[in-house]
């Protein structure tokens, strides 16, 4: 609250459309980002429950922040926590959980997001079994644009069927082929977040940076914005209780 108090400016933030970089990584100091991630990567240990009180003080405040920072530790992160393999989080989990680098959660496409099963990018299997080639679009991103890796699904063949099945990939903006379209998609309200339109030409992207089961990207998905979920409403919950005094008052 003593942050929020001193640094966190919503007009600002509404008006620039954009969350402070100062803010950010105020947040990082604070734990804030980093909070359900183990202590022993430099998490705080929270349970579902402490995270949401966060993130409802936070919604009360500014949604924008709290849509970044759900973006980043519910969805973006989370997926890592879940589902990675040690070699993946000890990689990039503790920058993440620090607010050195941040992370984001790439599934919604022209024609899949609340359908999560209808996702169109296709990742073709390199004849050497190296890297995988993924090709499509993605597009209301939260911090699409600004995130260091991004966990992208996409279709990937089905050994020995005809049919193709979605796998989680962790994706960083130097691949070649990454190009963010629209940095910053216009919109009414979180003006702040960074929400891009994303495009994969032609992009290899390593083998090992398969996140979870080959084909299992489904699962990854809806697991993940299961957490999101909770979250997202912990932040809609803060607003609704900061409103109601206005309301009152005036």
């Amino acid at each position: 609250r003593a942050f929020c108090d001193e640094h966190l400016d919503p007009v600002r933030i509404d008006r620039e459309a954009d969350i402070p970089r100062e803010v950010i990584d105020g947040l990082g100091r604070l734990g804030v980002l980093g909070m359900t991630a183990p202590r022993e990567l430099g998490g705080r240990g929270f349970s579902q429950m402490a995270y949401g009180r966060i993130l409802e003080e936070i919604g009360s405040r500014c949604s924008s922040t709290a849509i970044f920072v759900n973006a980043h530790h519910s969805i973006g992160m989370r997926a890592w926590l879940l589902f990675g393999i040690e070699a993946q989080t000890r990689r990039w989990l503790p920058d993440f959980v620090a607010g050195r680098k941040l992370a984001a959660f790439a599934l919604t496409e022209p024609e899949a997001g609340s359908d999560a099963a209808n996702v169109q990018t296709q990742a073709v299997p390199a004849a050497d079994g190296s890297h995988y080639v993924l090709t499509g679009q993605k597009r209301y991103i939260t911090n699409g644009s600004i995130a260091d890796v991004l966990t992208v699904m996409a279709r990937t063949p089905v050994p020995g069927r005809s049919e193709t099945a979605i796998t989680a990939f962790l994706v960083t903006p130097d691949m070649p082929g990454f190009r963010v379209v629209e940095p910053r998609m216009e919109k009414l309200g979180i003006r702040g977040t960074a929400t891009a339109r994303l495009a994969f030409e032609q992009m290899p992207v390593p083998s090992e940076n398969v996140l979870g089961p080959l084909g299992k990207g489904l699962k990854v998905a809806l697991t993940v914005l299961d957490f999101g979920r909770t979250t997202f409403g912990a932040c809609c919950t803060g607003a609704a209780k900061a409103c109601l005094p206005l309301a009152v008052e005036h």
